[in-house]
């Protein structure tokens, strides 16, 4: 009896000791994420700036940002717009390592029903996916996912009003094939930083 409870005791403790590691991490994440955005919005970050209307890019707007400080890179912002569908995809970057991700994809639709009859036109909803994943040394330790909806007629009567920020994140599995598809995009974009054509991108 003794033993098990013994056993038991160090599972815990491993446990709790795991979860103390995972939570460290997120914070010190959070830490760097907010140096990197501080520097983004002081404009005191050097920027090269890809851009793209390919027509063999399927009519997909490209446009790829790299930023460094001191000549290296903490962050790639990648955007695309295809039809009712935009596309933003954020990559932290600390020491040459990826630490944190964020993607926002945003696809709108006519909304008819809401309309007022003497209204000449439809408003538009809009329908909002974002994901967020925490990684240590590429290796993810936490990962997001939100989702809501916004109609436009909303937003002319509550414009100071940031929607996202009202709607709590959900914890999500770190699934292996999305992680994956992060890392390789990543990747793939890394080596697109001495290109001047975008032309025939693969990168979702």
């Amino acid at each position: 009896m003794k033993l098990i409870i013994t056993l038991f005791s160090i599972l815990l403790l491993g446990i709790f000791k795991g979860f103390s590691q995972t939570k460290g991490s997120i914070k010190t994440i959070k830490e760097k994420y907010t140096i990197i955005t501080d520097l983004l919005e002081k404009k005191e970050l050097t920027q090269t700036i890809l851009q793209s209307n390919c027509e063999d890019n399927n009519s997909k707007n490209i446009q790829i940002g790299f930023y460094y400080a001191d000549d290296v890179l903490v962050y790639i912002n990648h955007t695309y717009n295809q039809g009712h569908n935009n596309y933003n995809y954020h990559y932290y970057i600390w020491d040459n390592v990826l630490i944190f991700y964020f993607s926002d994809h945003a696809s709108w639709n006519w909304d008819y029903e809401c309309a007022p009859k003497e209204q000449e036109y439809a408003n538009e909803v809009w329908t909002y996916e974002e994901k967020r994943v925490y990684l240590v040394d590429e290796t993810p330790i936490k990962c997001l996912y939100k989702t809501f909806e916004e109609k436009s007629i909303d937003r002319a009567t509550n414009p100071e009003i940031e929607l996202s920020s009202t709607i709590k994140n959900k914890n999500i599995d770190c699934n292996k094939t999305m992680i994956e598809n992060i890392l390789s995009s990543y990747k793939k974009l890394l080596a697109l930083q001495d290109k001047e054509d975008i032309c025939n991108l693969d990168i979702d």
